[in-house]
């Protein structure tokens, strides 16, 4: 998945996402599990971590459930 629509600020700690550009594209964001989704699908996008009245976007790879055996 590539992003586009964000605001680089180079001496900022975060990139900033725009969530109803999110929104359009059918991803959205689920507050109680911290997480972004596809809605058609529930394939989750990227997890979200709070940090203070922000929310940082972290991308993690799947994980096999045949590797939870």
């Amino acid at each position: 998945m590539k992003l586009s629509y964000i605001a680089l600020a180079p001496t900022f700690f975060i990139n900033i996402v725009a969530l109803l550009r999110a929104t359009d594209n059918d991803i959205h964001f689920n507050l109680g599990r911290n997480v972004l989704y596809h809605l058609a699908t529930s394939e989750i996008v990227c997890y979200a971590k709070r940090l203070g009245g922000h929310w940082a976007l972290i991308y993690r790879e799947p994980i096999s459930t045949l590797d939870l055996t």
